[in-house]
């Protein structure tokens, strides 16, 4: 048997003889299985209801009766964000978003009812969930299990007699990563066991069609980010003088990594690309739609040199003359004049989100908890640029049911005749049910490339360490 299995061998024995390993893989397990526990009956729960709501919803917009084209886009309907079976491992910025939004004529409103609006504060910190087990709980975990490898050894006079028995120091490094690898798999297998099993079936509403290699990226950048711990508790131990000052090291890391460094860059990113209020963005909006994006176009010069162009265009003196109802043709220069205000002020908004993500992206390069905790969202879909696809896609949808209710009216009504002419539920069938799948994974992790290369650059940092220890370290005599 080869001296790195041994020593494998022996470290195991010790943390089982310890009950160190028990005792913290118990209480890391207990913590998995309930937040993916509560996790999957949370998703069974909004699902069900999101599916069910989305539903009525529909089968009110078909069954409203005959009324005018525009009242019904005012009418409008409800969208619902749906819930994919891999947003239960990572809750990401779903409790921020909100669920649910009201699409009709003119405005383009935000998503309602997000979670976080009825949790205190400390949401903030995040919600229990598998990923917040994973990024800061067994990472401690890997703290305490192996911060006294080494020193341990020193201490008991162990180190220099395997070295003078013929034991590379090598063997020795590489045993003990061995051992604390295999433990900590026999305590997540049957967690990542459930995630496969849980994802195995697809996602009934078909929202990613990429969700096997999502689970699998989840897996393994977890799995990447584990070793990470595990290769700097080891090479800590080896390099500390006590047992004491190695445990100080690793938890002042620790804290600095996952709880500090995180919250101090949120904040700096919010003081330095500082958002507008909702109240402020909302008057901006709307003063660009009566006074043009340039201040100078009124809605008003606006309609009259449209009414001009088409006069001119169709060589008729009046309005009325017109062969289609201008005033639908009106509404729906309107809508698209307003399409260009929205996307200018929204298109603001997404440009200060990316660059308070940038920030994030960044100090990722010199914080694998940041990059990990990206990561995982992107992975699971509840990251802001999964969220900002599907506000596209939905903005999309409402303007093409605008669209079809203002060249209704345009075609089929006259011009003065608003509560003469009724459309009917051949029109409202024409507005086809809304449907979403998200991006593949591979297009969203363009916005992730820093976090990826610097969970990489960490892994070769970490191997690097690994072998040069295991070439140049000599033992500490008392």
């Amino acid at each position: 048997m080869s001296p790195l299995v041994l020593v494998a061998k022996k470290e195991i024995k010790v943390a089982i003889r310890e009950r160190i390993v028990v005792a913290l893989g118990v209480i890391i397990t207990l913590l998995l299985a309930i937040s993916v526990y509560a996790g999957f009956l949370s998703y069974q729960q909004q699902k069900s209801v999101i599916e069910k709501t989305q539903a009525e919803k529909r089968e009110e917009w078909l069954n409203q009766g005959d009324k005018h084209p525009h009242i019904a886009a005012h009418f409008g309907t409800f969208i619902f964000k749906p819930k994919t079976a891999i947003s239960l491992f990572d809750f990401g910025l779903d409790a921020f978003t909100g669920t649910s939004i009201y699409l009709e004529a003119h405005h383009q409103h935000e998503f309602m009812f997000r979670p976080a609006q009825d949790h205190s504060t400390m949401i903030r910190f995040g919600e229990l969930s598998a990923a917040l087990v994973l990024k800061i709980l067994v990472p401690l975990l890997i703290i305490f299990l192996a911060f006294g490898c080494f020193t341990r050894e020193r201490e008991s006079g162990t180190f220099s007699l395997l070295l003078s028995q013929g034991v590379s120091m090598r063997s020795l490094v590489w045993g003990k990563i061995l051992a604390f690898s295999l433990m900590l798999s026999c305590i997540l297998l049957p967690f990542f066991l459930c995630t496969i099993l849980l994802t195995a079936g697809g996602d009934s509403s078909n929202i990613l069609h990429d969700l096997h290699i999502r689970t699998m990226l989840l897996i393994v950048s977890y799995g990447a980010y584990l070793f990470l711990f595990i290769a700097f508790a080891v090479w800590t131990s080896l390099h500390a003088a006590s047992g004491r000052n190695a445990l100080l090291t690793l938890l002042s890391v620790w804290i600095v990594l996952t709880i500090l460094m995180p919250k101090v860059v949120a904040n700096v990113s919010e003081n330095l690309y500082v958002l507008p209020s909702m109240r402020a963005f909302k008057a901006d909006i709307e003063h660009d739609k009566a006074h043009g994006l340039d201040g100078a176009s009124p809605r008003s010069a606006r309609i009259a040199r449209l009414e001009a162009e088409l006069l001119k265009e169709y060589q008729v003196d009046s309005v009325e003359e017109l062969p289609f109802n201008f005033e639908g043709v009106m509404m729906q220069a309107g809508e698209e004049y307003s399409h260009q205000v929205y996307d200018h002020h929204f298109g603001k908004i997404k440009e200060t989100f990316s660059r308070q993500n940038r920030l994030s992206s960044i100090a990722s390069l010199i914080n694998p908890y940041m990059s990990i905790q990206n990561l995982s969202m992107a992975f699971s879909g509840t990251d802001i640029y999964s969220f900002i696809h599907f506000e596209e896609v939905v903005e999309s949808y409402r303007r093409e049911m605008i669209r079809k209710m203002n060249n209704d009216m345009a075609e089929n009504s006259k011009y003065g005749e608003f509560y003469e002419y009724a459309a009917g539920s051949e029109l409202w069938h024409e507005l086809r049910d809304f449907s979403y799948r998200s991006p593949s994974i591979w297009s969203i992790l363009k916005n992730y490339t820093l976090e990826i290369i610097g969970l990489i650059a960490w892994l070769v940092l970490s191997l690097i360490l690994l072998f040069q220890s295991g070439r140049t370290t000599k033992p500490l005599y008392d």
